[in-house]
């Protein structure tokens, strides 16, 4: 039986055998990048990919991710409005956003990412967020800046 769906002998799910599922908003390209970052994690599941906010939000309404992985580069303008759109499909998840200038960081974090991961440190520090997140930890500060090692 996969670990993910063990009973305990009174019936309730082996809360430390779940797994963490995460629906990315990205590119083909990025989506399997992070797919590979969090291949051999058995603590994560990633359970689907979309290119456009409205199916984001679709599939996030039927999947109900824990995590959701955005990707803002796609998104010209109305960050805010990509933000609480996706934040209204799936307000128990959290958000992680990936956001390339550290203002969009902070326009962001204020309109209610949970955390906003810069680019060029992305594959490094997106497994540690996510499971911080997860944990239901905050992010901690050069996440929520978007400025990181």
């Amino acid at each position: 039986m996969c670990p993910s769906r063990r009973r305990l002998a009174h019936g309730r799910a082996d809360v430390s055998t779940r797994k963490i599922r995460i629906l990315v908003y990205s590119s083909a390209a990025l989506f399997n990048a992070i797919r590979h970052v969090f291949q051999g994690r058995d603590e994560f599941e990633i359970i689907g990919q979309s290119g456009t906010v409205r199916g984001l939000a679709l599939k996030s309404e039927q999947l109900v991710p824990e995590l959701i992985v955005a990707n803002l580069k796609p998104v010209r303008n109305g960050i805010c409005s990509a933000v609480l759109a996706i934040k209204h499909s799936s307000p128990l998840s959290k958000l992680i956003l990936i956001c390339p200038l550290t203002d969009l960081n902070q326009t962001g974090r204020r309109c209610g990412a949970d955390a906003c991961l810069a680019p060029d440190n992305l594959l490094v520090r997106l497994p540690r967020t996510a499971a911080a997140l997860s944990r239901g930890h905050s992010s901690d500060k050069k996440t929520r800046t978007g400025v990181g090692s």
